[in-house]
């Protein structure tokens, strides 16, 4: 089992600490958000009493993902599960589970999914790299068109149906929902492993 291991001394312990009480709201669980909550928590003279993160899954590192799994997500080796577990940030953030959807700077509040509204004195937006479904282009492959000629454009989104043999993995539950799915629908072998070869819907 991890363990963490805090040291602390006669000089620490009685250097007094200046409390701030202001609200500060952390959009998204990257590593950016991750590191910005670790250095409030861990800060030597400061103790900040109103740190919140709102995340569609809460915290990272719930769910221990073994090696075939980790193999899903794309990382910058920032932080592992052990750095999760060692930093312990549930002991010291307001975790919302939600996915924000509005801010309101006048009133200086943001509206998640559900309709909650989180108020706030400072905003941090650090909701990462975001993988999208890609949209088709709706060009004629018989007439073999480059890419310059296709047309293209940022504000394109897919808004159909997604078929259900594509996956969009940008967090713990999204490999956790693939592989599901992956072994439902393919071969495996004895071990428990998935076959290199796959039958999809």
């Amino acid at each position: 089992m991890s363990y963490a291991l805090n040291h602390t001394n006669r000089k620490l312990t009685l250097e007094p600490k200046i409390t701030v009480n202001a609200k500060i709201i952390v959009v998204g669980a990257s590593s950016v958000g991750i590191s910005f909550l670790k250095t409030l928590v861990f800060c030597s003279h400061l103790k900040f009493n109103n740190l919140t993160l709102i995340s569609t899954h809460g915290l990272p590192g719930k769910k221990l993902l073994d090696t075939e799994q980790r193999k899903f997500l794309a990382s910058d080796h920032c932080f592992n599960d052990k750095d999760y577990a060692l930093m312990s940030l549930c002991s010291w953030v307001n975790v919302v589970v939600g996915r924000m959807t509005g801010i309101d700077r006048a009133a200086k509040h943001v509206v998640l999914s559900t309709g909650e509204i989180v108020l706030y004195d400072h905003l941090i937006l650090c909701t990462g790299q975001q993988y999208q479904v890609p949209c088709p282009t709706g060009a004629d492959i018989s007439q073999h068109l480059t890419n310059r000629e296709v047309p293209n454009s940022s504000q394109r989104r897919y808004t159909g149906k997604v078929p259900c043999n594509h996956f969009t993995l940008n967090e713990e539950e999204d490999c956790f929902k693939a592989l599901t799915w992956i072994r439902s629908n393919s071969i495996t072998t004895e071990d428990g492993g998935v076959a290199s070869v796959l039958f999809c819907r």
